[in-house]
């Protein structure tokens, strides 16, 4: 009976891995076509941290999208998150932590803008109501390539681990 327990609570713990790497893709997906429902989903809004370095730390929802509609909703922008490597850990039967690479890419069509940054998320998760939803992330920023093109010449803006969003250039 001690191992078929064992392997009942290893394969749900496998389940609830696989469920958690299911609902930080779809946060990046949300993000990426501004599904801002889809976003909302995936947070406990009753409880959580989003910590974005440079950009800022939230704890109510409302300000988090409202800063994201200014920077990111905008038809000539294109963005992809890309999620990789994810490190997931159960820290309980209802919590877990996890550690994600993250490569972002950003196409400003209008202004012939390029950013590619890169870093990584540290999160914490919690099932509520039966359902896994993220209460921390925080990201760490690790390299910025900011490229601008003027009558098709390419330049470097900025390069290396300096914060910078292509909204913030003139």
């Amino acid at each position: 009976m001690n191992d078929q327990f064992d392997l009942a609570s290893r394969v749900q713990a496998l389940e609830d891995i696989e469920s958690i790497k299911r609902l930080k893709a779809r946060w990046w997906f949300a993000c990426d076509t501004r599904d801002i429902q889809g976003m909302r989903a995936c947070y406990d809004e009753n409880n959580f941290l989003i910590d974005f370095g440079f950009i800022g730390e939230f704890t109510d929802m409302d300000a988090f999208i409202s800063v994201f509609k200014s920077l990111a909703c905008h038809p000539t922008h294109v963005d992809m998150h890309h999620g990789t490597a994810p490190e997931i850990e159960m820290t309980g039967p209802d919590t877990a932590k996890g550690r994600w690479r993250m490569r972002f890419q950003l196409l400003e069509t209008e202004q012939q803008q390029v950013q590619l940054m890169s870093g990584y998320y540290e999160d914490e998760y919690a099932r509520v109501d039966g359902e896994w939803k993220m209460r921390v992330s925080r990201y760490t920023l690790m390299s910025n390539l900011f490229l601008n093109s003027d009558n098709g010449v390419v330049a470097i803006e900025q390069i290396g681990s300096a914060p910078g969003l292509v909204t913030e250039a003139s």
